[in-house]
């Protein structure tokens, strides 16, 4: 259309140039935003019309095209007023922006599945992250703990050693002088046996004195000489960590570490499969009243007649339990004391190529998680000889 300067009527919903030009809102958005109206009200009557005919049969579409035209025009003539750049003509017919908007609505659709399908896979990442995350420091924790807790057996292993040599450096002390007083006694006797019954009464009071006074000391160095034998042989017997047992007894230990909190019918499997991995058993089962480490008289016997059924060469292995009420380092020394008394009284009636070894595994609820009662026992396995 020619540009002139003849008024053009207003439509009747339209705003006054005027009114416009007086609004605080710049007129180029305001006709911006009618034409942007009345292109979407084109586009409704053109979908209505079923996107096949030509809008000439409307005298309502042909109205609102003249209308759009003129508005662009005005908004043309304000933009060259402000120095801006004016529209260009609307050549895009009704079907061609209806393709359009569908062409583009599909766009976004399909960039909206995309989004989705990324963000699930991004959730599927994160979700792996953290499930790796939790089980590295749950990895952590229990190697931390496993750390600290070979790091305390380390710590007692090395008291437990200085101790033993301790105890022999006493003992070695000790047989010197009973050794000594055995001489003195024999002397003593030898003077007496010399001297008869010419010896003065005095002498002979006096020699008495101190023969009994040797006598003495010869039983108290000599109790005191099985007392620390037995303590030396404790510190032999028990195995603090896995570093002090014998070889044939580690991987046995190791497997009954693995039973806690199973269901009874996999420790039962993993008894049975123990005796034809390993050719390990259990021979007795000692069960103890609670906070005590004594054997009963009946258990005593029940460690005698083993050894008559154990080969030379095979190992007995006393395992200590105790039961989950209480304190744990308590419970520790609870059931090391229970396998060590065991394994005390077997060792000292065994054959010299019978091996003999006392460890304990701690709290349990194994064998009775409703009685803890049941718990409070030893095991004695037979390993036999490879």
């Amino acid at each position: 259309m020619p540009e002139d300067h003849t008024p053009i009527e207003n439509p009747p919903d339209a705003p006054n140039p005027e009114i416009v030009r007086n609004s605080l809102m710049p007129p180029a958005v305001v006709l911006a935003f009618i034409i942007i109206a009345l292109l979407g009200v084109l586009i409704v009557l053109g979908l209505r019309s079923g996107m096949g005919k030509s809008g000439g049969g409307f005298p309502e579409l042909t109205e609102l095209q003249a209308e759009s035209n003129a508005l662009r025009d005005q908004l043309n003539r304000e933009r060259m007023a402000m120095g801006l750049r004016p529209l260009e003509g609307n050549s895009e017919s009704v079907d061609d922006v209806a393709a359009r908007l569908k062409k583009d609505a599909e766009t976004m659709v399909a960039l909206a599945t995309s989004l989705q399908s990324m963000i699930a896979g991004k959730d599927a990442d994160l979700s792996a992250k953290s499930s790796e995350l939790i089980r590295s420091e749950q990895l952590r924790q229990s190697l931390g703990a496993e750390a600290l807790r070979l790091q305390g057996e380390l710590q007692r292993s090395l008291v437990n050693g200085s101790d033993a040599d301790l105890l022999r450096r006493d003992m070695n002390t000790l047989k010197a002088q009973r050794d000594a007083l055995t001489e003195e006694l024999a002397a003593v006797r030898q003077e007496l046996a010399a001297k008869g019954g010419g010896v003065a009464k005095e002498d002979y009071a006096d020699l008495q004195r101190r023969l009994e006074e040797t006598l003495r000391a010869k039983d108290f160095f000599e109790a005191r000489v099985n007392e620390l034998q037995g303590e030396v042989s404790k510190v032999r017997l028990f195995a603090r960590s896995e570093n002090e047992l014998l070889p044939a007894a580690v991987e046995l230990v190791r497997s009954l570490r693995k039973l806690e909190n199973l269901p009874d019918s996999e420790i039962s499997t993993a008894y049975s499969n123990l005796g034809v991995d390993l050719g390990a058993s259990v021979l007795q089962t000692l069960s103890f009243p609670t906070g005590s480490s004594a054997l009963a008289p009946a258990d005593e016997v029940k460690i005698r007649n083993l050894v008559a059924e154990i080969p030379e060469g095979d190992l007995v292995l006393c395992i200590g339990y105790a039961s989950e009420t209480g304190n744990v380092d308590s419970n520790q020394t609870l059931s090391s004391d229970r396998s060590t008394a065991a394994a005390l009284l077997y060792s000292s009636i065994k054959t010299p190529n019978q091996l003999v070894q006392a460890v304990y595994l701690g709290q349990t609820d194994r064998f009775s998680s409703r009685t803890p009662e049941r718990n409070q026992l030893v095991e004695i396995w037979r390993i036999r000889k490879k």
